[in-house]
């Protein structure tokens, strides 16, 4: 009896980095919209006096971007089970939260200090259940995925067998 866990086999690279480039795009066109129905005009300055409407709709944004990058990440990988589709999705919801906060440290060193002292908990709690709501649903999008891709496995299987009598 095999005791060990494979996890080469387990998470797909190139599924996971497809994920983080469908969270990523996603995100910046869901900006993009932000900007042009005029929640949000870019400047990063202005974060601390932000409005809720921006925060709501920036909370919704990156928990579709990352539901979205579970499943590509889950579909991406052939998931046939749903630990491997969650694996997947978790990698990829990770590597956007790294590839955003990286990204934001970068080009948002001023804004981000302002944001930080300007804040109060009640702010950093928002944000930490606004992120925890979005990394849910990037693990729940990588069990979507796998389910599907199970069903779809399970559905090819019967043609096959069917052809084959």
């Amino acid at each position: 009896m095999k005791s060990r866990i494979d996890f080469s086999s387990r998470i797909s690279v190139r599924a996971v980095i497809a994920g983080i480039m469908v969270s990523i795009s996603f995100m910046l066109l869901s900006l993009a919209l932000m900007a042009a129905l005029g929640i949000w005009n870019y400047n990063l300055n202005e974060l601390s006096s932000a409005g809720s409407a921006f925060w709501i709709s920036a909370t919704l944004a990156w928990a579709m971007s990352l539901y979205c990058a579970g499943l590509v990440a889950a579909l991406g990988s052939r998931s046939k089970n749903s630990i491997k589709g969650v694996l997947n999705a978790l990698a990829a919801s990770c590597g956007s939260y790294l590839l955003f906060g990286m990204t934001f440290l970068l080009f948002a060193p001023g804004p981000l200090d302002s944001l930080l002292s300007a804040a109060n908990p009640q702010f950093f709690l928002r944000g930490f259940l606004g992120d925890v709501f979005a990394f849910g649903a990037g693990i729940y999008g990588g069990v979507v995925g796998a389910r599907f891709e199970q069903h779809t496995f399970h559905k090819e299987a019967r043609k096959v067998a069917h052809y084959s009598t």
